[in-house]
């Protein structure tokens, strides 16, 4: 039963990696998620443009990619690497697990902020 979850769930991965492959999050036609934070508080979070990255990753404009949202070089294969590494253990496929420390971690959280500080500076 695990082995058929994990199936859909993969073939599931791919339906969204095709539906954000084709569709333009920058085009009001589509139905993507609305970032909350811009919404009501009127500033960009370090997610800010991560739809319309990974869009333009998709399609190879990498640098376009990085101009919307810098984080998505990071977090694109890191979050397919967690993906992966859970969906394939039915299959007795294991990944090397990541290990942060604690330290590293708050380095990365101290980062997110001070990015979202400037990224909201009026230049």
């Amino acid at each position: 039963m695990k082995k058929v979850l994990s199936i859909f769930t993969i073939i599931a991965f791919f339906g969204v990696i095709r539906y954000f492959y084709l569709n333009n999050p920058s085009k009001n036609e589509t139905p993507f998620a609305i970032c909350m934070t811009k919404r009501i508080a009127n500033i960009d979070c370090p997610g800010c443009g991560g739809q319309r990255a990974f869009h333009q990753l998709l399609n190879g404009n990498l640098l376009e990619a990085g101009k919307l949202n810098i984080f998505i070089y990071f977090f694109a294969p890191l979050l397919a690497y967690i993906f992966f590494s859970f969906a394939l253990k039915p299959f007795n496929i294991n990944f090397p697990d990541i290990d942060i420390s604690t330290r590293n971690l708050g380095l990365i959280l101290l980062f997110f902020v001070a990015f979202t500080v400037v990224r909201n500076f009026p230049f």
